[in-house]
């Protein structure tokens, strides 16, 4: 077989991104290898039969008869092809990290390369010209997050490179400026880590490590007036004390206020981040609540971030936003319009997992589920290996409440079966707690379903009720109160 990895990355380019690729390895800038004309005919090769290791073209023997039909080829022996692929694939990555530079890069890190250049070579007057331009282009960013004030820094940095050469000692050389700005920049950033651990937290156990320095200090000067009030800072502390446990309607409301407020300061991107854990939050709320109103809210807010593109990256949907807008959708009744989102949604546009059409399929079941359809939503269940254990675990719950539903005999053994799985997965006890639950309510009203006068009944349908933590709350008072 060709470079595994070279066909693996070239699979995945788009077509605008082969083209300039292309682009790329005819530049003799880049390609300046002896051999450059043949690497263009390989890639191009390649790319004829879109990179698939399993097409007969592109197997090594047949590979090294195009371009070298005067030698004998040898298995599993290092040959001038196995050169060739190694240097296509090192440009390919040269090329990678070139388009990001250039992603990255923007009138400020022009003016900042001009800067360093008239730095170089002392020439003080243009430097300073340089310098002013550059603070004016900065300037006109609306946005104030973490990446501006990390060019701030580098702007200062500069400012202070320069300075030092002739520093008189009489002033600080730009040095505060220089603080300031670093310092912003890392309380933005730690706090947007210490938000993202916070989760983490909340689905799988995480014992803090004395090195990780408390955020706390600093979520004290977030506050008005302090040396950390910026616009992004603020959401950042409403996020953690709602991460914490303090996740209110009143304080998700107030969040999606403040998203609001702040929209023309917060990029696109940076915003996307914020309306998921706002998603995150809605939905933990109505979980541990079981309130309708939340659950409306939840459906809302996820519909909203949907038709505002924040659900999607590049064209496509994270599985959790899929589940969750389909798995709502359907308590709500919102049959048509979930059925509608699924059509839209076909496995090509599910992201962040190996298995999009298993994913597909499990909400598939789902849908007939809700239906009725039971042995539909049977058929659709696949049985995988999720990087996210909750998802092989969800695949069970269906399972189990089909067997409920169709009296199969063999629900007791499942739902075993099930509650060992929960008790070894890695996740967090909480959310262990929510499965757990389920099998425990679930065996309750096995039980009850033979005694229909039993006065249990209305207790345990108390008990779902007031349970914080537990799936499927809506299916099983169903069961109780038919």
């Amino acid at each position: 077989m060709l470079n595994r990895k070279l066909l693996e990355v070239l699979r995945h380019l788009g077509t605008l991104e082969k083209k300039r690729l292309r682009l790329f390895l005819l530049s003799p800038y880049f390609n300046s290898t002896s051999a450059a004309e043949d690497i263009v005919r390989l890639y191009d090769l390649i790319v004829q039969y879109d990179a698939d290791e399993e097409c007969q073209e592109l197997s090594k023997e047949s590979v090294f008869g195009i371009f070298f039909p005067d030698r004998v080829f040898k298995e599993n022996t290092k040959s001038p092809l196995d050169s060739m692929t190694t240097d296509l694939f090192a440009l390919v990555r040269r090329f990678l990290a070139q388009t990001e530079l250039e992603r990255e890069s923007g009138e400020v890190e022009e003016h900042l390369a001009l800067a360093k250049f008239y730095r170089k070579f002392a020439y003080e007057e243009r430097f300073w010209q340089v310098i002013g331009s550059l603070r004016k282009v900065h300037e006109k960013s609306p946005w104030r997050d973490a990446r501006h004030y990390f060019k701030q820094f580098k702007i200062e940095e500069e400012e202070l490179s320069f300075r030092s050469l002739y520093n008189s000692f009489e002033d600080d050389v730009n040095l505060i400026a220089v603080h300031t700005n670093l310092d912003r920049y890392y309380s933005i950033m730690k706090l947007d880590f210490a938000c993202a651990l916070t989760y983490q937290g909340q689905f799988a156990p995480i014992e803090m490590p004395p090195s990780i320095v408390p955020v706390e200090e600093l979520l004290n000067q977030v506050s008005n007036g302090g040396p950390f009030d910026l616009p992004v800072n603020h959401i950042y502390k409403l996020l953690m004390q709602m991460l914490r446990g303090s996740a209110t309607e009143e304080n998700l409301h107030a969040l999606e206020h403040l998203i609001e407020q702040y929209e023309a300061e917060v990029p696109f991107e940076k915003r996307k981040e914020f309306s998921a854990y706002h998603q995150f939050l809605w939905t933990q709320l109505y979980s541990t609540s079981g309130n309708d109103q939340s659950l409306q809210n939840t459906f809302a807010v996820y519909k909203k971030h949907l038709e505002m593109g924040y659900c999607y990256f590049d064209d496509m949907l994270p599985l959790t936003d899929f589940r969750n807008l389909t798995i709502i959708g359907l308590k709500l009744g919102e049959v048509e319009w979930v059925k509608n989102f699924l059509d839209r949604h076909p496995p090509e546009r599910i992201c962040s997992t190996r298995y999009p059409a298993e994913v597909c399929n499990l909400n598939m079941a789902e849908y007939h589920f809700y239906l009725k359809q039971y042995d539909e939503a049977q058929e659709m269940l696949s049985y995988k290996l999720f990087e996210n254990p909750v998802f092989s675990i969800l695949s069970d719950v269906l399972l189990v409440k089909i067997y409920f539903e169709t009296q199969n005999e063999l629900l007791e053994f499942r739902m075993k079966a099930l509650d060992q799985k929960v008790r070894r997965a890695k996740l967090s006890q909480g959310e262990k707690n929510r499965y757990l639950n389920f099998l425990r309510k679930l065996d309750k009203i096995v039980k009850y379903t033979w005694q229909p006068r039993n006065n249990k009944r209305e207790k345990l349908i108390e008990e779902i009720k007031s349970t914080r933590e537990i799936i499927a709350r809506e299916w099983l008072l169903e069961k109780l109160e038919k």
